[in-house]
Protein backbone atom coordinates (compact mmCIF):
# COMPACT_ATOMS: atom_id res chain seq x y z
CA UNK A 1 0.00 0.00 0.00
CA UNK A 2 1.20 3.61 -1.10
CA UNK A 3 1.54 5.48 2.13
CA UNK A 4 1.09 8.29 1.19
CA UNK A 5 -2.38 7.30 0.46
CA UNK A 6 -3.13 6.34 3.71
CA UNK A 7 -5.44 7.78 6.47
CA UNK A 8 -2.64 8.59 8.95
CA UNK A 9 -4.82 6.51 11.27
CA UNK A 10 -3.84 3.55 13.15
CA UNK A 11 -7.25 2.24 13.31
CA UNK A 12 -7.62 -1.27 11.33
CA UNK A 13 -11.09 0.08 9.21
CA UNK A 14 -8.77 2.72 7.45
CA UNK A 15 -6.16 0.37 6.83
CA UNK A 16 -8.81 -1.69 5.25
CA UNK A 17 -10.69 1.26 3.02
CA UNK A 18 -7.49 1.78 1.45
CA UNK A 19 -7.65 -1.96 -0.07
CA UNK A 20 -11.67 -2.57 -0.66
CA UNK A 21 -12.71 0.46 -1.16
CA UNK A 22 -11.03 1.54 -4.58
CA UNK A 23 -13.36 2.02 -7.52
CA UNK A 24 -14.87 -1.35 -8.62
CA UNK A 25 -12.95 -3.24 -5.46
CA UNK A 26 -15.98 -4.60 -4.62
CA UNK A 27 -17.81 -5.80 -7.53
CA UNK A 28 -15.04 -7.68 -8.40
CA UNK A 29 -14.89 -9.59 -4.99
CA UNK A 30 -18.19 -9.74 -5.58
CA UNK A 31 -18.24 -11.88 -8.57
CA UNK A 32 -14.83 -13.57 -7.30
CA UNK A 33 -17.32 -14.91 -4.23
CA UNK A 34 -19.77 -15.52 -7.00
CA UNK A 35 -17.56 -17.83 -8.59
CA UNK A 36 -16.04 -16.58 -11.13
CA UNK A 37 -12.52 -17.28 -11.67
CA UNK A 38 -11.37 -16.21 -15.37
CA UNK A 39 -10.64 -12.85 -16.37
CA UNK A 40 -13.42 -13.13 -18.95
CA UNK A 41 -16.32 -14.11 -16.83
CA UNK A 42 -15.07 -11.60 -14.20
CA UNK A 43 -14.91 -8.75 -16.86
CA UNK A 44 -19.17 -9.96 -17.94
CA UNK A 45 -19.81 -9.07 -14.30
CA UNK A 46 -18.30 -5.76 -14.57
CA UNK A 47 -19.11 -4.86 -18.22
CA UNK A 48 -18.36 -1.08 -17.60
CA UNK A 49 -15.25 -1.45 -16.44
CA UNK A 50 -12.23 -1.56 -18.48
CA UNK A 51 -10.56 -4.44 -19.61
CA UNK A 52 -7.47 -2.92 -18.53
CA UNK A 53 -8.23 -1.60 -15.27
CA UNK A 54 -9.76 -4.67 -14.04
CA UNK A 55 -5.68 -6.25 -14.57
CA UNK A 56 -5.22 -3.83 -12.38
CA UNK A 57 -7.30 -4.29 -9.52
CA UNK A 58 -7.01 -7.85 -9.55
CA UNK A 59 -2.94 -7.00 -9.65
CA UNK A 60 -3.60 -5.18 -6.61
CA UNK A 61 -5.80 -7.74 -4.99
CA UNK A 62 -3.17 -10.69 -5.73
CA UNK A 63 -0.43 -8.20 -4.41
CA UNK A 64 -2.51 -7.67 -0.92
CA UNK A 65 -3.20 -11.66 -0.29
CA UNK A 66 -6.60 -11.64 -1.04
CA UNK A 67 -6.67 -13.36 -4.02
CA UNK A 68 -4.27 -15.77 -5.92
CA UNK A 69 -3.50 -16.01 -9.43
CA UNK A 70 -2.98 -19.31 -11.23
CA UNK A 71 -1.59 -19.98 -14.64
CA UNK A 72 -1.93 -23.12 -16.32
CA UNK A 73 0.94 -25.85 -17.33
CA UNK A 74 0.39 -24.39 -21.11
CA UNK A 75 0.29 -20.44 -20.28
CA UNK A 76 -2.74 -20.35 -22.10
CA UNK A 77 -5.59 -19.90 -19.07
CA UNK A 78 -5.49 -17.93 -15.97
CA UNK A 79 -7.99 -18.43 -12.81
CA UNK A 80 -8.11 -15.86 -10.16
CA UNK A 81 -9.13 -17.54 -6.73
CA UNK A 82 -9.63 -16.34 -3.07
CA UNK A 83 -7.40 -16.81 -0.25
CA UNK A 84 -8.23 -17.66 3.11
CA UNK A 85 -8.44 -13.82 3.22
CA UNK A 86 -10.51 -13.11 0.57
CA UNK A 87 -13.04 -15.60 1.48
CA UNK A 88 -13.15 -14.21 4.74
CA UNK A 89 -14.73 -10.99 3.09
CA UNK A 90 -17.83 -13.01 1.88
CA UNK A 91 -19.34 -12.34 4.61
CA UNK A 92 -18.33 -8.31 3.97
CA UNK A 93 -19.54 -8.40 0.50
CA UNK A 94 -22.71 -10.02 1.39
CA UNK A 95 -23.62 -7.59 4.41
CA UNK A 96 -23.38 -4.16 1.87
CA UNK A 97 -25.79 -6.38 -0.24
CA UNK A 98 -28.04 -6.71 2.36
CA UNK A 99 -27.69 -3.54 3.57
CA UNK A 100 -28.43 -2.05 0.30
CA UNK A 101 -31.44 -4.30 -0.49
CA UNK A 102 -33.29 -3.06 3.18
CA UNK A 103 -32.25 0.69 3.07
CA UNK A 104 -31.70 1.56 -0.41
CA UNK A 105 -34.65 3.28 -1.94
CA UNK A 106 -35.50 1.73 -5.40
CA UNK A 107 -35.95 4.03 -8.17
CA UNK A 108 -32.49 6.14 -8.12
CA UNK A 109 -30.65 3.06 -7.99
CA UNK A 110 -32.45 2.07 -11.45
CA UNK A 111 -31.27 5.29 -13.72
CA UNK A 112 -28.43 3.70 -14.10
CA UNK A 113 -28.82 0.25 -15.51
CA UNK A 114 -26.81 -2.31 -17.36
CA UNK A 115 -29.10 -4.46 -18.89
CA UNK A 116 -26.24 -6.30 -19.37
CA UNK A 117 -25.35 -7.00 -16.10
CA UNK A 118 -28.64 -7.74 -15.32
CA UNK A 119 -28.43 -10.64 -18.07
CA UNK A 120 -25.42 -11.95 -17.30
CA UNK A 121 -27.10 -12.09 -12.81
CA UNK A 122 -30.42 -13.69 -14.46
CA UNK A 123 -28.30 -16.17 -16.27
CA UNK A 124 -26.19 -16.76 -12.94
CA UNK A 125 -29.33 -17.32 -10.94
CA UNK A 126 -31.24 -19.24 -13.65
CA UNK A 127 -31.86 -23.05 -12.64
CA UNK A 128 -32.02 -26.45 -14.84
CA UNK A 129 -35.03 -27.83 -14.10
CA UNK A 130 -36.09 -31.66 -14.95
CA UNK A 131 -39.11 -30.80 -16.61
CA UNK A 132 -37.30 -28.55 -19.43
CA UNK A 133 -36.30 -30.26 -22.53
CA UNK A 134 -32.92 -30.33 -23.82
CA UNK A 135 -31.55 -27.99 -25.16
CA UNK A 136 -34.56 -25.39 -23.52
CA UNK A 137 -34.36 -21.19 -24.87
CA UNK A 138 -35.65 -18.19 -23.68
CA UNK A 139 -35.45 -15.02 -25.37
CA UNK A 140 -35.77 -12.13 -23.47
CA UNK A 141 -37.33 -9.01 -25.04
CA UNK A 142 -35.67 -5.77 -23.27
CA UNK A 143 -38.35 -3.17 -25.20
CA UNK A 144 -36.44 -0.32 -23.25
CA UNK A 145 -33.39 -0.81 -24.47
CA UNK A 146 -30.86 0.77 -27.49
CA UNK A 147 -31.43 -2.23 -30.84
CA UNK A 148 -28.22 -3.86 -30.06
CA UNK A 149 -28.79 -4.51 -26.17
CA UNK A 150 -32.56 -5.36 -26.82
CA UNK A 151 -32.17 -8.96 -27.51
CA UNK A 152 -30.58 -11.84 -25.35
CA UNK A 153 -31.06 -15.58 -24.77
CA UNK A 154 -30.77 -18.03 -21.90
CA UNK A 155 -29.87 -21.50 -23.43
CA UNK A 156 -30.77 -24.22 -20.76
CA UNK A 157 -28.36 -27.66 -21.63
CA UNK A 158 -26.81 -30.48 -19.81
CA UNK A 159 -27.57 -29.15 -16.44
CA UNK A 160 -25.90 -25.91 -17.27
CA UNK A 161 -27.01 -22.62 -18.27
CA UNK A 162 -25.32 -19.99 -20.67
CA UNK A 163 -26.28 -16.63 -21.66
CA UNK A 164 -25.65 -15.77 -25.75
CA UNK A 165 -26.53 -12.27 -27.25
CA UNK A 166 -25.75 -13.10 -30.21
CA UNK A 167 -29.61 -14.51 -32.65
CA UNK A 168 -28.32 -17.53 -34.09
CA UNK A 169 -31.86 -18.67 -35.18
CA UNK A 170 -32.48 -20.30 -31.96
CA UNK A 171 -36.03 -22.69 -31.76
CA UNK A 172 -37.28 -20.48 -28.73
CA UNK A 173 -39.59 -22.25 -26.35
CA UNK A 174 -40.30 -19.20 -23.85
CA UNK A 175 -40.09 -15.19 -24.53
CA UNK A 176 -40.09 -12.79 -22.14
CA UNK A 177 -40.97 -9.42 -23.19
CA UNK A 178 -40.34 -6.29 -20.59
CA UNK A 179 -38.36 -3.19 -19.80
CA UNK A 180 -34.91 -3.98 -18.10
CA UNK A 181 -36.43 -1.97 -15.47
CA UNK A 182 -39.23 -3.78 -15.02
CA UNK A 183 -37.15 -7.14 -14.93
CA UNK A 184 -34.44 -5.86 -12.70
CA UNK A 185 -37.24 -4.93 -9.72
CA UNK A 186 -38.87 -8.43 -10.49
CA UNK A 187 -35.14 -10.62 -10.33
CA UNK A 188 -34.53 -8.34 -7.12
CA UNK A 189 -38.32 -8.72 -5.32
CA UNK A 190 -38.91 -5.05 -5.28
CA UNK A 191 -42.00 -5.90 -7.04
CA UNK A 192 -44.23 -9.06 -7.88
CA UNK A 193 -44.00 -10.84 -10.84
CA UNK A 194 -47.56 -11.76 -11.03
CA UNK A 195 -48.55 -8.11 -10.92
CA UNK A 196 -46.66 -6.95 -13.36
CA UNK A 197 -47.95 -9.88 -15.83
CA UNK A 198 -51.15 -8.70 -14.87
CA UNK A 199 -50.38 -5.03 -15.93
CA UNK A 200 -48.82 -5.85 -19.10
CA UNK A 201 -45.45 -4.36 -17.78
CA UNK A 202 -44.08 -8.25 -18.19
CA UNK A 203 -45.25 -10.58 -21.04
CA UNK A 204 -44.56 -14.20 -21.40
CA UNK A 205 -44.91 -16.34 -24.25
CA UNK A 206 -44.86 -20.10 -24.36
CA UNK A 207 -45.92 -23.26 -23.78
CA UNK A 208 -48.19 -23.10 -20.24
CA UNK A 209 -46.06 -26.50 -19.26
CA UNK A 210 -43.31 -23.58 -19.48
CA UNK A 211 -44.48 -20.85 -18.54
CA UNK A 212 -46.21 -21.74 -15.56
CA UNK A 213 -43.16 -23.07 -13.62
CA UNK A 214 -41.16 -20.33 -14.50
CA UNK A 215 -40.34 -18.88 -11.18
CA UNK A 216 -38.41 -22.80 -10.46
CA UNK A 217 -36.21 -22.08 -13.48
CA UNK A 218 -35.77 -18.59 -14.12
CA UNK A 219 -34.63 -17.88 -10.18
CA UNK A 220 -34.39 -14.63 -8.06
CA UNK A 221 -31.71 -12.81 -6.82
CA UNK A 222 -30.60 -13.50 -3.00
CA UNK A 223 -31.41 -10.15 -1.90
CA UNK A 224 -35.18 -11.05 -2.85
CA UNK A 225 -35.94 -12.32 0.18
CA UNK A 226 -35.17 -9.04 2.22
CA UNK A 227 -37.59 -6.71 3.25
CA UNK A 228 -37.26 -3.09 2.52
CA UNK A 229 -37.55 -0.36 5.47
CA UNK A 230 -40.22 2.06 5.42
CA UNK A 231 -40.35 4.99 2.99
CA UNK A 232 -39.29 7.40 5.30
CA UNK A 233 -36.06 5.69 6.41
CA UNK A 234 -34.50 5.09 3.45
CA UNK A 235 -31.29 6.43 2.01
CA UNK A 236 -30.45 7.24 -2.04
CA UNK A 237 -27.54 6.72 -3.79
CA UNK A 238 -26.18 9.86 -4.77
Amino acid sequence: MNKASGYGQYCPLSVATDILCKRWTMLILRELVFGYTSFNDISRGVPRMSRTLLSSRLKELTNSGIIKKETSSSQNHTNYTLTPAGEALRKVVFGMADWAQEWLRVEPSLENLDSDHLMWNIRHKAIPHPSLPEPFIVHFFLRDQTKNRQNSWLIFEAGAVDLCIIDRDFDVDVQIDAAATTLAKVFLGWSDFDEEIRTGALKVFGDEKYTKILPEWLGKSRLATITKQPEEWLVSPS
